[in-house]
């Protein structure tokens, strides 16, 4: 798997100890700290990352937002 593929799925496996705190109209200040955490949680303890991996991080982030989103507009 590439650096970009492992980011992005340690990221989404990260995702599910971050908190979530929907804001009534979901701005951006949740969001900003959902992905934030993600990010951290999955570099912490790391000190060489390859653009790829930070990227896959970044990206793996975000899907990870969307997914909850998506489970709460459902629920």
């Amino acid at each position: 798997m590439s650096d970009w593929g492992v980011g992005y799925s340690r990221a989404l496996m990260a995702a599910q100890g971050v908190g979530f705190e929907p804001t009534p109209h979901l701005d951006g200040d949740a969001y900003t700290k959902f992905v934030r955490g993600t990010m951290d949680l999955v570099m912490r303890g790391r000190d060489d990352f390859s653009e790829d991996f930070v990227s896959g991080v970044s990206e793996g982030a975000v899907a990870a937002w969307e997914r909850r989103i998506a489970q709460e507009i459902v629920q």
